[in-house]
């Protein structure tokens, strides 16, 4: 191989910048080494595989292939930066499921100096490779300079999986994640959660109820220990603080995973679209006889449809109010308000209305307008810099707005006179500088916040009336088991429906809660 030292130490620049960056950064723990093997095994493949091609196109895939190497670096250490944690399977899962207008504020949320300098850094080391053209070449018959790119590609490869540093590996983790995101949504469609109705097997529901309206709101990443009606130092919720003693206030209630659609799979659905029984709280609802309303301040991902717009459009009505194309614009939740009222002189006798507002989702500051600027300066935050305070006072004025929010639609509903409840519960909780020096959530770097949630239900006299709840407001609950919580709440029964899955039921027993795909949220963070 015809080489010099110029062609090793442009080769392995971006590898040995992503080392240093994460383990000065820190610390030199086994996963950084690892993404270092496992980068170094992927250059090793890659060079290997341009040998095997005659030398002109040989060249070809090496300008190619030192690219896409170093922007994966590149990738790879932005992530490693931002979450302390490698990227993975289920971030690129995310990454698909994202809208225009939640990528732009995921930018703007932690786009930074640092992160700036390493993107030209990288961009400049492209640039050197193309202005210096180290490129590797093997010479001697076509069959003995095969052999030797073969065995390293086969050597590579082995170690790969054996050591289990795959898992480190963009481009495999991009295919696994694509391919998985693909076969998801033909699952999806194979359970037709967008059609109104589906046969629920053994389907029961008190007709005796002549007239009744009840509304589920669906918080975004909201944690409760931001809250103060759950002992948060700060007032951000003075609304529901002051009628506290109307609400049942669940104290020990998390999510199931750290991001949106991990989440609300499983809460909208009976199985997580698991089997092949499985129905949305939607069509639970139509089935019931209820008129459905989806009522939303979240933008779709666009063309394509989301699990949470397929599982919406099964409603009577489905409305949404943020549709910026370029996701500059995000409407602050109030809008949904006067959906709200036309939902509430709807005619119909029974109404099941879902509201969807964007809720404590990053960017925080545009969560809320001016007015609630309430918290600035020194904040809570256990972290003493000043994106600390920026982003604890943000996050905590944007709950300080959610907490409007509600007292808006529960003002709405207390005068009305047939059975009524308002129940409130977050898709997942946020880590905003508590438990470690970051903002945001993620299943790969977990923290108590990401997954503790509120989970709270209002009842006027005469749904009290329909239905007896007083049970423990302690009880250790996940919402991976909604639906069945859901269904002893609205008197609905069905074959598969298990009481001791339900919060408000007598029967209730403790589940073990698993978080991410295997966490026990009870003995991980046990101590």
């Amino acid at each position: 191989m015809k080489v010099n030292l110029k062609h090793y130490i442009i080769w392995l620049t971006p590898l040995i910048v992503s080392l240093l960056i994460q383990g000065f950064s820190f610390g030199w723990n086994r996963v950084v080494l690892g993404n270092a093997l496992e980068n170094f095994c992927a250059l090793l493949i890659l060079v290997s595989i341009s040998l095997l091609f005659k030398p002109w196109l040989g060249r070809i895939f090496q300008y190619v292939f030192f690219v896409f190497w170093s922007l994966s670096c590149l990738i790879e250490t932005i992530y490693y930066f931002i979450f302390k944690a490698n990227l993975s399977a289920s971030s690129i899962y995310v990454l698909l499921e994202t809208n225009l207008a939640e990528s732009n504020e995921f930018i703007e949320f932690y786009l930074n100096p640092a992160i700036l300098i390493m993107i030209i850094g990288y961009l400049f080391f492209i640039v050197l490779f193309f202005l210096w053209r180290p490129i590797l070449v093997v010479y001697g018959s076509t069959f003995k300079r095969r052999i030797p790119p073969v065995l390293i590609i086969i050597f590579s490869v082995f170690f790969l999986f054996q050591t289990g540093f795959i898992q480190y590996n963009f481009a495999y983790l991009t295919l696994k994640s694509i391919t998985e995101y693909i076969e998801e949504y033909k699952k999806i469609e194979s359970f037709n959660i967008d059609r109104p109705k589906v046969d629920i097997e053994g389907f029961r529901f008190n007709d005796s109820i002549k007239r009744a309206t009840y509304v589920f709101i669906l918080g975004e990443s909201t944690t409760r220990n931001r809250l103060s009606i759950y002992g948060y130092s700060r007032n951000t919720t003075p609304y529901l603080q002051s009628i506290k003693s109307d609400l049942l206030i669940y104290d020990n209630v998390i999510s199931p995973n750290a991001f949106t659609i991990g989440s609300l799979e499983k809460v909208l659905t009976l199985n997580g679209l698991s089997s092949e029984n499985d129905f949305s709280i939607i069509q639970l609802m139509n089935q019931a006889g209820f008129k459905t309303f989806w009522l939303s301040n979240q933008r779709p991902i666009g063309e394509y449809e989301s699990l949470v717009t397929k599982i919406a459009s099964a409603s009577d009505t489905y409305q949404i109010k943020n549709t910026a194309l370029d996701g500059s614009i995000t409407p602050y939740d109030e809008v949904l308000i006067p959906l709200l009222e036309e939902a509430l002189e709807d005619e119909a006798p029974l109404k099941f209305i879902v509201l969807h507002p964007l809720g404590t989702h990053m960017k925080y500051s545009d969560r809320y307008p001016d007015s609630f600027n309430k918290f600035k300066g020194q904040s809570f935050s256990n972290f003493n810099h000043s994106r600390a305070h920026e982003l604890s006072n943000a996050y905590d004025n944007s709950i300080v707005y959610h907490d409007y929010f509600l007292k808006k639609v529960h003002q709405k509903l207390i005068s009305l006179e047939e059975p009524s409840y308002l129940l409130y519960l977050s898709d997942h909780g946020e880590e905003v500088f508590t438990e470690i020096d970051f903002a945001g959530h993620i299943d790969d770097n977990p923290t108590k916040s990401m997954y503790e949630i509120p989970f709270f239900l209002w009842m006027n006299p005469e749904f009290e009336k329909v239905k007896s709840i007083g049970f423990n407001l302690s009880r250790p609950y996940t919402i991976k088991h909604f639906m069945h919580s859901f269904s002893d709440l609205n008197g609905i029964r069905f074959k598969t429906f298990n009481p001791e899955k339900s919060i408000f039921s007598k029967d209730y027993k403790t589940p073990k809660r698993i978080i991410g795909d295997k966490l026990d949220f009870d003995t991980y963070f046990k101590n």
